[in-house]
Protein backbone atom coordinates (compact mmCIF):
# COMPACT_ATOMS: atom_id res chain seq x y z
CA UNK A 1 0.00 0.00 0.00
CA UNK A 2 1.57 3.40 -1.14
CA UNK A 3 1.57 5.50 1.81
CA UNK A 4 1.55 9.64 1.46
CA UNK A 5 2.93 12.22 4.33
CA UNK A 6 -0.10 13.80 5.70
CA UNK A 7 1.45 17.29 7.02
CA UNK A 8 4.48 19.28 5.05
CA UNK A 9 6.59 21.60 7.13
CA UNK A 10 7.58 24.21 4.67
CA UNK A 11 10.50 26.44 6.54
CA UNK A 12 12.01 29.10 6.60
CA UNK A 13 15.84 28.62 6.46
CA UNK A 14 18.05 29.77 10.09
CA UNK A 15 14.13 29.64 11.55
CA UNK A 16 14.17 26.58 14.44
CA UNK A 17 13.09 24.29 11.82
CA UNK A 18 15.20 21.85 12.63
CA UNK A 19 13.86 22.10 16.09
CA UNK A 20 10.73 21.27 15.64
CA UNK A 21 11.01 18.50 13.62
CA UNK A 22 13.21 16.73 16.08
CA UNK A 23 10.33 17.54 18.26
CA UNK A 24 7.54 16.15 16.25
CA UNK A 25 9.86 12.94 15.28
CA UNK A 26 9.91 12.30 18.94
CA UNK A 27 6.21 12.03 18.85
CA UNK A 28 5.10 8.18 19.25
CA UNK A 29 2.20 9.21 16.96
CA UNK A 30 4.06 11.30 14.01
CA UNK A 31 7.05 9.67 11.46
CA UNK A 32 9.52 11.89 9.99
CA UNK A 33 11.47 11.30 7.04
CA UNK A 34 15.05 10.67 7.30
CA UNK A 35 16.55 12.53 6.05
CA UNK A 36 14.50 15.26 7.09
CA UNK A 37 14.67 17.72 4.43
CA UNK A 38 13.74 15.78 1.13
CA UNK A 39 13.08 18.81 -0.87
CA UNK A 40 11.29 16.81 -3.32
CA UNK A 41 8.89 20.14 -4.90
CA UNK A 42 11.60 22.28 -5.12
CA UNK A 43 15.09 20.65 -5.59
CA UNK A 44 14.01 16.66 -6.89
CA UNK A 45 11.14 16.40 -8.81
CA UNK A 46 12.73 15.06 -11.88
CA UNK A 47 13.50 11.67 -9.48
CA UNK A 48 10.10 11.33 -9.37
CA UNK A 49 7.09 10.99 -6.63
CA UNK A 50 8.54 6.87 -6.55
CA UNK A 51 11.38 8.19 -5.18
CA UNK A 52 9.56 10.63 -2.63
CA UNK A 53 7.31 8.37 -1.30
CA UNK A 54 9.88 5.46 -0.24
CA UNK A 55 10.79 7.29 2.34
CA UNK A 56 7.54 6.92 3.98
CA UNK A 57 7.27 2.95 3.10
CA UNK A 58 7.49 2.23 6.94
CA UNK A 59 4.91 5.13 7.73
CA UNK A 60 1.85 3.10 7.90
CA UNK A 61 0.70 2.57 11.39
CA UNK A 62 1.56 6.17 12.37
CA UNK A 63 -1.35 9.07 12.85
CA UNK A 64 0.77 11.35 11.22
CA UNK A 65 3.70 11.50 8.73
CA UNK A 66 5.98 14.06 6.91
CA UNK A 67 9.05 15.74 6.24
CA UNK A 68 10.48 19.41 7.05
CA UNK A 69 11.97 21.30 3.90
CA UNK A 70 13.23 24.73 4.82
CA UNK A 71 12.95 25.96 1.00
CA UNK A 72 9.20 25.69 0.38
CA UNK A 73 8.03 28.57 2.03
CA UNK A 74 10.17 30.27 -0.99
CA UNK A 75 8.69 28.94 -3.57
CA UNK A 76 5.16 29.75 -3.44
CA UNK A 77 4.20 27.69 -6.61
CA UNK A 78 5.66 24.25 -4.54
CA UNK A 79 2.23 25.29 -2.83
CA UNK A 80 -0.06 23.74 -5.65
CA UNK A 81 2.22 21.19 -6.21
CA UNK A 82 1.87 19.32 -2.89
CA UNK A 83 -1.86 19.34 -3.25
CA UNK A 84 -1.67 17.97 -6.41
CA UNK A 85 0.55 15.20 -5.07
CA UNK A 86 -0.55 14.54 -1.49
CA UNK A 87 -3.76 16.42 -1.42
CA UNK A 88 -5.34 18.85 1.34
CA UNK A 89 -2.76 18.32 3.85
CA UNK A 90 -1.44 20.02 7.33
CA UNK A 91 1.15 22.96 6.58
CA UNK A 92 3.33 23.76 9.06
CA UNK A 93 5.94 27.09 8.83
CA UNK A 94 8.33 28.56 11.32
CA UNK A 95 9.52 32.35 10.95
CA UNK A 96 12.33 34.45 12.78
CA UNK A 97 12.36 37.76 12.96
CA UNK A 98 14.16 38.57 10.15
CA UNK A 99 17.08 40.93 11.13
CA UNK A 100 18.24 38.04 13.14
CA UNK A 101 17.23 34.88 10.50
CA UNK A 102 19.37 37.55 8.42
CA UNK A 103 22.65 37.50 10.31
CA UNK A 104 22.19 33.45 11.09
CA UNK A 105 21.93 33.61 7.06
CA UNK A 106 25.16 35.63 6.79
CA UNK A 107 27.19 33.28 9.23
CA UNK A 108 26.38 30.02 7.51
CA UNK A 109 27.68 31.40 4.18
CA UNK A 110 30.56 31.86 6.10
CA UNK A 111 31.09 28.88 7.10
CA UNK A 112 30.19 27.48 3.09
CA UNK A 113 32.77 29.41 2.11
CA UNK A 114 30.79 31.82 0.16
CA UNK A 115 31.14 35.33 2.32
CA UNK A 116 34.92 35.55 3.47
CA UNK A 117 35.76 35.46 7.07
CA UNK A 118 35.39 37.90 9.15
CA UNK A 119 34.60 38.83 12.96
CA UNK A 120 33.36 42.03 14.45
CA UNK A 121 30.39 44.46 13.35
CA UNK A 122 28.95 44.20 10.05
CA UNK A 123 28.45 48.11 8.70
CA UNK A 124 25.67 49.31 6.78
CA UNK A 125 27.89 49.07 3.73
CA UNK A 126 29.22 45.77 4.49
CA UNK A 127 25.19 44.72 4.61
CA UNK A 128 24.71 46.41 1.16
CA UNK A 129 27.56 44.40 -0.18
CA UNK A 130 26.75 41.33 0.86
CA UNK A 131 22.97 41.46 -0.31
CA UNK A 132 24.25 42.49 -3.58
CA UNK A 133 26.16 39.69 -3.86
CA UNK A 134 23.69 37.18 -1.72
CA UNK A 135 19.64 38.59 -2.19
CA UNK A 136 18.59 35.82 -0.97
CA UNK A 137 20.20 36.83 2.49
CA UNK A 138 16.70 39.60 2.35
CA UNK A 139 14.55 38.39 0.37
CA UNK A 140 14.51 34.63 2.79
CA UNK A 141 13.67 37.58 5.49
CA UNK A 142 10.43 37.56 3.93
CA UNK A 143 7.80 35.46 4.14
CA UNK A 144 4.42 37.05 3.06
CA UNK A 145 4.72 35.57 -1.02
CA UNK A 146 4.99 32.37 0.75
CA UNK A 147 2.86 32.23 3.51
CA UNK A 148 -0.29 33.59 1.68
CA UNK A 149 -0.01 31.44 -1.25
CA UNK A 150 -0.12 28.09 1.42
CA UNK A 151 -3.16 29.81 2.88
CA UNK A 152 -4.75 30.14 -0.67
CA UNK A 153 -4.37 26.92 -1.13
CA UNK A 154 -4.93 24.91 1.64
CA UNK A 155 -7.12 27.39 3.91
CA UNK A 156 -5.70 29.65 6.65
CA UNK A 157 -7.20 27.00 9.11
CA UNK A 158 -4.63 23.95 7.65
CA UNK A 159 -1.09 26.25 7.92
CA UNK A 160 0.37 26.33 11.81
CA UNK A 161 2.69 29.50 12.04
CA UNK A 162 5.00 29.86 14.52
CA UNK A 163 7.82 32.62 15.33
CA UNK A 164 11.51 31.01 16.35
CA UNK A 165 11.31 33.40 19.08
CA UNK A 166 8.29 31.93 20.78
CA UNK A 167 9.65 28.39 19.75
CA UNK A 168 12.78 29.40 21.87
CA UNK A 169 10.63 31.28 24.84
CA UNK A 170 8.27 29.05 25.66
CA UNK A 171 8.80 25.53 23.65
CA UNK A 172 6.22 23.45 25.24
CA UNK A 173 3.57 25.91 24.88
CA UNK A 174 4.19 25.76 20.79
CA UNK A 175 4.28 21.92 20.65
CA UNK A 176 1.04 21.61 22.87
CA UNK A 177 -0.61 24.25 20.05
CA UNK A 178 0.80 22.37 17.67
CA UNK A 179 -0.62 18.47 18.71
CA UNK A 180 -3.91 20.14 18.84
CA UNK A 181 -3.65 21.46 16.04
CA UNK A 182 -2.72 18.17 14.47
CA UNK A 183 -5.49 16.30 16.57
CA UNK A 184 -2.00 13.64 18.26
CA UNK A 185 -1.85 13.01 21.95
CA UNK A 186 -1.17 16.36 23.92
CA UNK A 187 0.65 14.76 26.54
CA UNK A 188 3.44 13.00 25.03
CA UNK A 189 6.47 13.86 27.10
CA UNK A 190 9.45 15.34 24.19
CA UNK A 191 12.99 15.74 25.49
CA UNK A 192 13.58 18.27 22.87
CA UNK A 193 10.95 20.53 23.96
CA UNK A 194 13.38 23.17 25.88
CA UNK A 195 16.64 22.53 23.95
CA UNK A 196 18.01 24.32 21.03
CA UNK A 197 18.76 21.54 18.40
CA UNK A 198 20.58 23.66 16.06
CA UNK A 199 22.68 26.97 16.68
CA UNK A 200 23.93 29.28 14.01
CA UNK A 201 27.91 29.92 14.57
CA UNK A 202 30.37 32.06 13.41
CA UNK A 203 33.38 28.92 12.54
CA UNK A 204 36.25 29.04 14.04
CA UNK A 205 38.13 26.74 12.08
CA UNK A 206 37.15 26.51 8.40
CA UNK A 207 38.46 23.43 7.16
CA UNK A 208 37.17 21.76 10.17
CA UNK A 209 33.68 22.75 8.91
CA UNK A 210 34.55 21.87 5.49
CA UNK A 211 35.37 18.63 6.85
CA UNK A 212 31.80 18.34 8.55
CA UNK A 213 29.41 19.74 5.55
CA UNK A 214 30.96 16.77 3.64
CA UNK A 215 30.40 14.42 5.57
CA UNK A 216 26.90 15.54 6.53
CA UNK A 217 26.50 15.59 2.64
CA UNK A 218 27.53 11.59 2.35
CA UNK A 219 25.48 10.87 5.14
CA UNK A 220 22.37 12.25 4.20
CA UNK A 221 20.42 10.31 1.89
CA UNK A 222 22.86 6.69 2.38
CA UNK A 223 22.95 6.55 6.12
CA UNK A 224 20.43 9.54 7.66
CA UNK A 225 20.05 7.41 10.86
CA UNK A 226 23.90 8.57 11.39
CA UNK A 227 22.64 12.09 10.87
CA UNK A 228 19.52 11.67 13.74
CA UNK A 229 21.94 10.38 16.50
CA UNK A 230 24.65 12.81 16.44
CA UNK A 231 21.71 15.40 16.96
CA UNK A 232 20.50 13.06 19.59
CA UNK A 233 23.83 11.92 20.94
CA UNK A 234 24.85 16.19 21.80
CA UNK A 235 27.77 15.60 19.26
CA UNK A 236 26.25 18.23 17.30
CA UNK A 237 26.05 20.61 19.92
CA UNK A 238 29.09 19.68 21.32
CA UNK A 239 31.02 20.48 17.97
CA UNK A 240 29.29 24.39 17.66
CA UNK A 241 30.99 24.62 20.71
CA UNK A 242 34.03 23.83 19.50
CA UNK A 243 34.51 25.61 16.39
CA UNK A 244 32.95 28.69 17.58
CA UNK A 245 34.52 31.49 16.53
CA UNK A 246 34.53 35.42 17.53
CA UNK A 247 30.97 36.46 17.29
CA UNK A 248 29.12 38.84 14.56
CA UNK A 249 26.89 41.35 15.22
CA UNK A 250 25.29 44.65 13.24
CA UNK A 251 26.35 48.09 13.38
CA UNK A 252 22.96 50.31 14.51
CA UNK A 253 22.80 51.64 11.21
CA UNK A 254 22.87 48.55 9.61
CA UNK A 255 20.29 46.97 11.96
CA UNK A 256 17.65 49.68 10.93
CA UNK A 257 18.57 49.39 7.37
CA UNK A 258 17.58 45.87 7.62
CA UNK A 259 14.69 46.59 9.51
CA UNK A 260 12.95 49.22 7.42
CA UNK A 261 13.56 47.00 3.82
CA UNK A 262 11.89 43.72 6.10
CA UNK A 263 9.34 45.98 8.07
CA UNK A 264 5.89 45.77 6.10
CA UNK A 265 6.80 41.95 5.69
CA UNK A 266 7.13 41.02 8.76
CA UNK A 267 4.63 43.16 10.56
CA UNK A 268 1.90 40.96 8.34
CA UNK A 269 3.72 37.70 9.53
CA UNK A 270 3.22 38.44 12.75
CA UNK A 271 -0.44 39.19 12.65
CA UNK A 272 -0.97 35.39 10.95
CA UNK A 273 0.85 33.43 13.85
CA UNK A 274 -0.80 30.71 15.06
CA UNK A 275 1.02 30.99 18.94
CA UNK A 276 2.03 34.57 19.72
Amino acid sequence: MTVKPNFVGIGGQKCASTWISECLRSHPEIFMSSPKELRYFVDNESKGIEWYLKFFEDASSYRYRGEFASNYIYWPESAQKIKDALGDVKIMAVVRDPVERALSHIKHLIRDGDLPEMSGEITKSNLEDILGKHPKVLSNSCYQPGLKKYCEVFGAASVFIVSQATCRENGRRVLETLWIFLGVDASADIAEANQVVSAGVNPKFSWLEKLRKKIFSFAKFRAPWLINWVKKSGLSSAYRKVNRGENIVYSQEATEHLKDLCADDWRATQEMLTVK
